[in-house]
């Protein structure tokens, strides 16, 4: 990236100092060194240095089309047939030399203006994004030893200080602080991060002081993965593209035809002898090819999928690849998972029915119990509380997989699992019709009651779904959840569809009849990026929700949200319809542009060269510039 930058920078200086004597030769030749003082050789030697210090990268790049590519119709064929032309029109008693040199050095600017538009951009997306720290403090002995980040190493311990970017994923083993994740997942507030946290590089340490031990060498780590991740999409191209770049194959042949009939059939009619009428037809011919150049259409269009990547990573989205953009326009269906995307994926306590003890001894007896085993509903139980303190009084301790846990706690003999389980041990229990996943208890052979554990939806889940329905986006629910718990979500969002119980390759079954089923419509599959990889990788577009520290989700989806937050999917949407919208914008407007000036150019005498190069880099700036503005849309 740091090469990249001082190869911008003295390329830029090179242009500029070429621009600037080519200016210079032209101006001294036309004001002081003219024909009508000096002679022709003398005027005509000067704008030829002054067209060649600028041509020569020109010809360098059209050749390589020509040979290369075999691309014979590009931007720089135009500007080059356009400006021999101008020094030939010499043949008919017309200099128009200084207008050769001019033409190709306003091309000269408007190329320099784009490289420091575009690199802004890539700024754009590198600051939203690629927060990467310049140093790091590795800790050896008792000091710390100021380091590349590059040359961290897993197990490092590494010291961030106030101000500073973290320079690698890693756990938090000393200090606490507050976080600035904006980077990553464009939460504007600050995360509070204590020891045992996972944290990752490019944050910003905003309080406190942490030790971090590294989870993941440079290469690896958070952002540039998703750097790595952007950049290979950058090669993709959307249908617009690739519409562009058929459009430039057929029209500029079309173009270059069409000047050569604006140079030859008028003047076959009007005055076949007499030179001045075809100097004059050959004039209107040159600025037809200069004002056809399809740059414009060609710079910009891109662009706006550059920036699109650049908007959605300020709102914490990765999207990989222009072609993603026009997928997510197409949406027409969303499959997705419950628990950890469309829920918080962390059970709590909903409620307590005690059948012959109080709720708050039917709460700790189970939690005892529970503290030695490593369950989802157990952590749940646990959460927040000291595990080993209870699980250090608990003896005789068994647990039977997929069924439930038994012990002994301060001399009471305790069941814990699912209604079967205990029925087993010939223990009567009451049946629970609340939604969520039950935990029947049984003390000294007695039945006590049972404890709720529900799952929480997101607070923007709803927002999403209803959000999707006004688009005419259909929403499928695939879950390996229990029914009666994806029903009831299912129910309460109003989905379209929705199947439980399903294993992760009965997901992809299902998907695949989605996929088959679909009209012209994108299918799209949204998960938590681990389990549900198979099924990201299947769909149209895979949306790994959570994205951040997840390798797989970063691998496999072609759009990652880094914060766990659904309703983001709506967002990617928005900014796929901006995109969309100013990729035509471009094409329509720059099309309406040109063709009038092309009827000028060819009706009006005496039309100026310099005119026609002027309306053709100043609407390719123009474009480039309305097309930077998407980087600062708004979208809510």
């Amino acid at each position: 990236m740091e090469e990249e930058e001082k190869t911008f920078g003295k390329e830029f200086w090179i242009k500029l100092i070429r621009i600037l004597v080519s200016a210079t030769l032209a101006l001294l030749a036309y004001f002081l060194f003219n024909e009508e003082k000096y002679g022709l050789a003398i005027n005509l030697t000067l704008n030829l240095i002054a067209w060649a210090i600028l041509a020569y990268d020109v010809l360098i790049e059209m050749f390589e089309d020509i040979i290369k590519e075999h691309e014979f119709f590009s931007e720089e064929t135009l500007m080059i047939l356009a400006t021999v032309g101008a020094f030939a029109l010499r043949a008919f008693g017309v200099n128009e030399f200084i207008e050769a040199v001019l033409v190709l050095l306003l091309f000269q600017v408007g190329e320099m203006l784009e490289d420091i538009v575009t690199d802004k951009s890539h700024d754009a997306i590198k600051a939203a994004i690629a927060l990467r720290a310049t140093s790091a403090h590795k800790k050896v002995g008792d000091s710390f030893v100021e380091i590349d980040p590059k040359e961290v190493k897993l197990g490092d311990a590494l010291l961030v200080k106030v101000g500073e970017v973290l320079p690698a994923d890693g756990k938090i083993i000393e200090g606490s602080g507050a976080l600035d994740c904006s980077s990553l997942t464009g939460e504007s507030l600050p995360v509070l991060a204590s020891i045992g946290e996972e944290v990752y590089a490019g944050t910003i340490l905003k309080e406190g002081s942490l030790l971090i031990e590294v989870g993941k060498e440079y290469e690896d780590n958070t952002v540039s993965k998703i750097i790595s991740l952007i950049e290979e999409g950058g090669e993709s191209k959307s249908k617009v593209t690739r519409f562009v770049d058929r459009f430039a194959k057929v029209y500029t042949p079309i173009v270059m035809a069409l000047a050569l009939l604006v140079a030859v059939l008028p003047p076959m009619f009007l005055g076949f002898s007499d030179g001045s009428v075809w100097a004059n037809w050959v004039y209107r011919a040159l600025n037809f090819l200069i004002i056809s150049c399809p740059c414009a259409i060609v710079i910009s269009v891109p662009l706006a999928y550059f920036a699109g990547s650049g908007l959605a990573s300020k709102h914490g989205i990765v999207i990989k690849g222009a072609s993603i953009f026009d997928a997510l326009v197409d949406l027409g269906y969303l499959a997705t998972d419950k628990t950890g995307t469309l829920t918080k994926g962390v059970f709590q306590v909903s409620a307590i029915h005690a059948a012959s003890i109080s709720q708050e001894e039917l709460l700790e007896y189970a939690t005892a119990i529970e503290s030695r085993s490593n369950h989802p509903l157990a952590s749940a139980l646990l959460h927040g509380k000291d595990a080993g303190a209870y699980a250090s009084k608990v003896r005789d301790y068994s647990e039977v997989a997929g069924k439930g846990v038994k012990g002994v706690y301060q001399g009471h003999s305790i069941l814990c699992g699912n209604a079967s389980f205990l029925e087993e041990s010939g223990i009567k229990t009451i049946e629970a019709k609340e939604v969520g996943s039950h935990l029947h208890v049984a003390v000294d052979g007695k039945y006590a009651g049972y404890l709720v554990l529900a799952d929480e939806l997101r607070e923007e889940t709803k927002e999403m779904v209803e959000r999707l329905h006004q688009d005419d986006v259909k929403i499928a629910l695939l879950s390996g959840d229990k029914e009666a718990n994806v029903q009831a979500v299912a129910k309460d969002l109003n989905l379209d569809v929705y199947e439980a119980e399903l294993l992760p390759e009965e997901k992809t079954k299902r998907l695949e009849a989605i996929l088959a089923s679909k009209e012209k419509k994108t299918v799209a599959y949204m998960g938590d990026g681990i389990n549900d990889a198979a099924s990201i990788r299947m769909a149209d577009v895979g949306i790994a929700m959570g994205g951040i520290g997840s390798d797989l989700a970063i691998e496999n989806a072609d759009v990652v949200i880094m914060k766990d937050d659904p309703s983001k999917v709506v967002d990617a949407r928005n900014i796929a319809k901006l995109v969309r919208g100013y990729a035509i914008f471009d094409i329509v407007f720059a099309l309406l542009i040109k063709l009038t000036i092309l009827v000028l150019a060819v009706t009006v005498p005496n039309y100026p060269m310099i005119v026609s190069s002027l309306a053709d880099t100043g609407l390719t700036l123009l474009l480039v510039g309305i097309t930077m503005s998407l980087l600062h849309r708004k979208l809510r």
